[in-house]
């Protein structure tokens, strides 16, 4: 079993239930305007995790609000650092108005994604924070590039495991393009989190099962079921009884 595995959520996306998931959680990752999200959703988030005591993260993606940052997107390095830089910088400001502190990032959609099998863009968003935000946390997944690049850079990593989503490897989830992408069934999810939590253990779309370290648990918010697995999770995730 792992320690301490807290419960993360998407927030600030514009969805309806921000509200009822947010006591559930440990930490929330805050859509920063890459994909969605402005000024005013993001402060009234930070708001509501102050109120919860959930930690803060920054939840960047690439600029790109048509497709939610679920495409990739054919920019420079340079061009993809400005739009980072304007969107935790944000985060951070505005937390910094309610006397919290930005706990971590956690990248978005096809940002996130595509760092998971890319050295070089884990390699570049591994510098980048690592020189411009000592200290803050990164989530990503265990085993992938991104995990491997932080390590290297000595950035304090999370590994993030998913409760909502299928995976192909411990560090690849499937894609959404197929229908069995996305879970729907809370005991599935259940079983899926139980495995990974307690036996280090995910199983995969073929039936398999792979090695997997996980310190956080993430739901993704646009989730039709998102509450439901919240309310599934939070109380599952802070008892310790099912380890004996």
């Amino acid at each position: 079993m792992r320690e301490n595995v807290d419960l993360n959520c998407d927030l600030g996306e514009g969805m309806a239930n921000d509200k009822a998931i947010m006591p559930f959680l440990g930490s929330c990752n805050i859509a920063a305007g890459g994909h969605t999200g402005d000024e005013h959703t993001i402060l009234e988030t930070i708001q509501l995790a102050k109120k919860h005591q959930v930690k803060i993260g920054a939840h960047p993606s690439y600029p790109d609000q048509q497709n939610f940052g679920r495409s990739p997107v054919d920019i420079s390095f340079a061009q993809l650092e400005e739009s980072l830089f304007q969107q935790i910088n944000l985060v951070k400001k505005l937390a910094s108005t309610e006397n919290k502190t930005m706990h971590h990032i956690k990248f978005h959609g096809a940002l996130y994604l595509k760092s998971l099998t890319s050295p070089e863009l884990a390699g570049y968003l591994a510098k980048f924070v690592a020189h411009n935000y000592k200290g803050v946390q990164l989530y990503a997944p265990y085993g992938s590039c991104m995990a491997e690049e932080a390590r290297k850079q000595k950035v304090p990593l999370k590994n993030e495991g998913f409760a909502d989503r299928a995976y192909m490897t411990s560090s690849v989830l499937l894609s959404r393009k197929n229908s069995n992408a996305i879970l729907t069934n809370l005991d599935e999810v259940r079983h899926q989190v139980l495995s990974m939590v307690y036996k280090g253990k995910v199983p995969t779309f073929d039936k398999q099962s792979h090695d997997i370290v996980v310190d956080t648990i993430c739901i993704h918010g646009d989730h039709p079921k998102a509450l439901e697995i919240a309310q599934l999770l939070g109380p599952l995730l802070a008892t310790s009884t099912l380890n004996r």
